[in-house]
């Protein structure tokens, strides 16, 4: 890679890693702010719960719309439209009167973002030479723990000085910020790169990438995961202050720590992936099984510092397999195909939040404010994962005879 290409390469890396973070703080502010919205519109928790789902349902539903749209139309296109749309309906979040119009308001911001993933995924299989996908890919995801640290840090504050519906006002103004540094940052960018990595414009396989059986099961293993991670994420906060009686502003700061934790696990993990290849798979199942022992003993934690220790530790092995499952489509699929090929891995892992937050919010309610029978449903979903996981093929072989009888190149 030319020098000029790998600071232009690399500066494109930037943006979708800033666009990544901001998916991330107009997300998880509803969660630092669930406690305000239930007493705003008298909402139970099982209702709260209903509000946190009605985003995954529209995430999940345009996973692979989104990756379809990206092999057809291109990246940038779709890179655009999608923060423009959800950061609209990040605004129009302030503007919820009723639990009816909360929850359209939020299906909708989750549309909008769920284009995004398989678009900025398809920007790295164009502006990166094969070598580096991996390396890229799992440095661009980490910005999800990035995105999880910054959003408490910065939300928790605004939350305290500020009515909610202005916080909600105030964020969606960042889409912009990232729409502009996109147009500038890929302006004639295509002079940079070489013929190989340019944009293939022959058009992908559905199909193909539906048939590939090593996608499905990476997918499955997603679902079990994420309904662990999302189910986590977002009833967290609430977990702290309800449990351990910490206050929003303690909250958002120590939120913090698990998401560090992560981020280095995600960067450490991609260059890891890279040298084991299939192998990687005994680390997503000894993670999925570190992970549920983890959440059983959250769920026991007899303080705060002890649960965000147990947390922290989780969320090493959650990046580890989030790497994993982030860089299979570069591995198993050509390049027209990548953005299909994430939008419907990813649809796995985003359908997962749909029931995840639900779910618990019953479980809560049932168990009259306790979180120890939801901690130890998410546990149970993590031993499911890793037996899925088992089944994965770990030679570099078997992968590639998955990839050769199914159409693909390497």
């Amino acid at each position: 890679m030319n020098v000029e290409l790998k600071k232009r390469s690399n500066l494109i890396l930037g943006v979708l890693f800033f666009g990544w973070m901001v998916s991330y703080i107009d997300r998880t502010a509803i969660s630092l702010a669930l406690i305000s919205i239930g007493k705003d519109l008298s909402l139970s928790a099982t209702e709260l719960g209903f509000v946190l789902s009605a985003f995954f349902f529209g995430y999940a539903a345009m996973q692979i719309p989104g990756g379809w749209l990206t092999d057809k139309y291109g990246t940038i296109k779709l890179l655009i439209g999608a923060v423009i749309f959800w950061s609209v309906f990040t605004a129009f979040t302030g503007l919820a009167w009723s639990l009816t119009s909360l929850l359209l308001i939020r299906f909708l911001f989750g549309i909008g973002e769920g284009g995004y993933p398989a678009a900025s995924t398809k920007a790295i299989s164009i502006y990166f030479q094969k070598e580096q996908l991996t390396k890229a890919q799992s440095t661009m995801m980490s910005s999800n723990m990035i995105g999880g640290a910054i959003a408490p840090i910065i939300c928790a504050p605004l939350l305290l000085v500020m009515d909610w519906r202005n916080v909600f006002f105030l964020i969606s103004g960042l889409g912009i910020i990232f729409v502009i540094a996109l147009l500038w940052s890929t302006k004639n960018a295509q002079t940079f790169i070489s013929e190989e990595r340019k944009e293939n414009k022959e058009k992908g396989s559905f199909r193909k990438v539906l048939k590939n059986t090593y996608l499905m099961r990476v997918l499955l293993v997603f679902f079990f995961i994420n309904i662990a991670n999302w189910g986590l994420s977002s009833w967290m906060p609430t977990y702290l202050m309800q449990v351990h009686g910490l206050d929003l502003k303690n909250v958002g700061f120590i939120s913090a720590i698990p998401a560090i934790f992560g981020m280095i696990g995600m960067i450490i993990s991609g260059r890891i992936i890279s040298k084991l290849g299939g192998r990687s798979k005994y680390g997503v199942i000894f993670g999925a099984v570190v992970l549920a022992v983890c959440l059983y003993l959250m769920s026991t934690a007899a303080s705060a510092a002890l649960a965000i220790t147990y947390q922290s530790i989780a969320f090493i092995f959650v990046s580890f397999m989030a790497s994993f499952i982030f860089t299979t489509p570069h591995r198993v699929v050509n390049q027209q195909n990548v953005g299909t090929a994430f939008g419907i891995v990813n649809f796995g892992g985003q359908a997962a939040g749909i029931i995840s937050p639900t779910i618990m919010g019953y479980l809560i309610n049932v168990s009259g404010g306790s979180f120890k029978t939801s901690f130890i449903f998410l546990a149970i979903m993590c031993v499911i994962a890793a037996v899925i996981a088992v089944t994965l093929p770990v030679n570099h072989q078997q992968q590639t005879n998955i990839k050769s009888v199914e159409g693909y190149e390497l």
